[in-house]
């Protein structure tokens, strides 16, 4: 792997352990729309999820 990437996934750790530390709290559940249903989870999650694939698809154009 190269150095881009490993730094990719330090940056995505850490930003995984703050969305973590500020989730706890008294709304912790997001409702978000897709395409063809409604998935409800943890707002953590959810903005992680969109992370990982920004960070996907930066590797790859890259």
């Amino acid at each position: 792997m190269s150095k881009k990437v490993i730094y990719a996934f330090i940056i995505l750790g850490l930003t995984a352990l703050v969305l973590v530390f500020n989730s706890m709290g008294t709304s912790r559940n997001v409702t978000v729309d897709l395409i063809f249903t409604t998935v409800t989870a943890i707002k953590s999650l959810v903005f992680f999820g969109f992370i990982v694939v920004g960070v996907l698809i930066g590797v790859l154009v890259k």
